[in-house]
């Protein structure tokens, strides 16, 4: 049941405690895709959420995107992320590969990490058989 439990619990991303993180040594931010930075299927992303990520890269997080959605539905976030915010699409979550594959690109290893999820079958077990901090929002609220 470990497996299932997160390490923490916050409303939303916005109410996540990221400088405590960052004390604690961890170095990346894995956000989930639907109802976590946004509604479901969301094309754009709110300017709140975008404003957040481009604080956490000024703060030196390393920061990306795992999700389970297909290619044409991410599309447009891809390109309005840009670079400097890798994507995994098609994840598979829980399967550990895209959380590896991520966390090569992000260039950090599991302990220095975080996932923040709205889903305990995907988000929190995916994260925390990887062994990476995980934390369970509500779901997206700007």
């Amino acid at each position: 049941m470990g497996l299932l439990r997160a390490d923490e619990v916050a409303h939303s991303i916005f109410d996540v405690d990221y400088p405590r993180l960052w004390a604690s040594g961890k170095r990346a931010v894995i956000f989930d895709l639907d109802n976590t930075l946004g509604e479901r299927r969301a094309s754009k992303l709110n300017p709140e959420v975008r404003r957040l990520l481009d604080d956490l890269r000024s703060r030196g997080f390393r920061v990306g995107v795992l999700t389970n959605r297909r290619w044409r539905s991410v599309e447009s976030l891809v390109s309005e992320l840009g670079p400097e915010f890798p994507l995994v699409r098609m994840a598979h979550k829980p399967s550990r590969r895209g959380y590896a594959t991520l966390l090569g690109r992000l260039e950090v290893s599991a302990v220095e990490a975080v996932m923040i999820g709205d889903r305990t079958l995907t988000d929190v077990f995916g994260a925390n058989r990887c062994g990476i901090h995980s934390i369970r929002v509500s779901g997206f609220s700007a």
